[in-house]
């Protein structure tokens, strides 16, 4: 069995992570958000919880949708992110979900 990370901690590795892509120190980012730089590093360890307010107001920060930090995996985050704006990427998301939801048509035989 996989131990799973509080979603605290999880939340934070992906705001850590976001931030250094981004090219950020926490001192930066922290400066940036109006906020004591161990406010910012305390979110990022897990060790203090994370409004959705303060949450949101990191992803902007980021350029990043605030969903990106919630979801389970990577390859979900990068999805959520690449549609987040587009409804015409959206429908076309749901129209192959939806498809892949369908049961594969019995074998003639």
């Amino acid at each position: 069995m996989v131990a799973v990370a509080p979603i605290e901690t999880t939340v934070g590795r992906r705001i850590a992570e976001a931030r250094q892509a981004a090219g950020l120190t926490v001192r930066d980012l922290a400066t940036q958000l109006g906020w004591p730089h161990t406010t910012l590093a305390n979110y990022e360890i897990g060790r203090r919880p994370l409004t959705l307010a303060r949450l949101a107001v990191i992803a902007r920060a980021l350029h990043r949708v605030p969903a990106s930090f919630l979801v389970e995996s990577y390859e979900a985050a990068t999805i959520v992110e690449a549609i987040a704006d587009d409804v015409e990427r959206c429908v076309q998301v749901r129209l192959v979900l939806d498809a892949l939801a369908e049961p594969l048509p019995e074998p003639p035989g």
